[in-house]
């Protein structure tokens, strides 16, 4: 995941969400690596490649004049989406960001081409009063629509980062092109439920591990093992 920051002093490079729930699993599972997701904070020069933006909120009309420039240039040169166009330069111009305007599948399509900076997830901070870094990561986070599940084997316990809304079948894949090519099941308990009840083997005892077919969404804290065929 990779954020671009923009006119606030926060330290670039690769940077470890803090999740306290790693802890209390790490202590429930001993295991000997504990890895976390990892947010990478890059230089603004790499803002129209990455999937968020981090800035001071007195740059917030900065960014929607530039966006407005080049929606006014595809107005007049675009004519089959211009009624597309105009709502974006109507919502603009009353200082609305893109990504909270309700545009369908298609039109995102449409205007994801375009780079336009407004319509990726932006967090704004007030450099003045600087939230603190673990809180502007999460904040970050879940601006983004990021949610987090967890693997466990001997030698690992993983935080892994998915969209929110996806499905277990999507998130077997980001852990590994083997898991979900073979896809059967998937074992799922919630961190909640793994916690309240003192380990894998009491929740297990209590009903709360549930076995998944493909559509399961993912929930924020879910603790997944993949079933499989090789």
């Amino acid at each position: 995941m990779r954020i671009a920051v923009m006119a606030i002093d926060f330290p670039l490079g690769k940077k470890n969400l803090p999740d306290e729930r790693l802890d209390k699993l790490r202590g429930v599972f001993h295991s000997p690596k504990v890895t976390s997701v990892q947010i990478n904070f890059e230089d603004q020069a790499h803002m129209l490649d990455c999937d968020g933006v981090l800035c001071d909120i007195n740059t917030k009309l900065d960014l929607i004049l530039k966006d407005l420039e080049i929606i006014e240039g595809r107005i007049s040169s675009d004519a089959q989406n211009k009624d597309l166009f105009l709502r974006c330069k109507e919502a603009l111009e009353k200082e609305t960001l893109l990504n909270e305007v309700p545009f369908n599948e298609e039109e995102k399509k449409i205007l994801l081409n375009l780079n336009l900076v407004t319509l990726k997830p932006i967090t704004f901070q007030n450099k003045e009063i600087l939230a603190s870094f673990p809180e502007i990561m999460r904040d970050v986070y879940a601006n983004c629509a990021m949610i987090s599940f967890f693997t466990v084997n001997e030698r690992e316990l993983r935080a892994w980062s998915i969209k929110k809304g996806v499905s277990v079948f999507e998130a077997a894949g980001c852990i590994h092109s083997d898991l979900q090519r073979g896809f059967i099941k998937a074992e799922v308990v919630n961190y909640e439920d793994l916690i309240s009840s003192g380990g894998l083997n009491q929740a297990k005892g209590k009903g709360l591990v549930k076995l998944e077919g493909k559509e399961y969404v993912v929930r924020d804290g879910d603790l997944i093992q993949v079933r499989f065929s090789v």
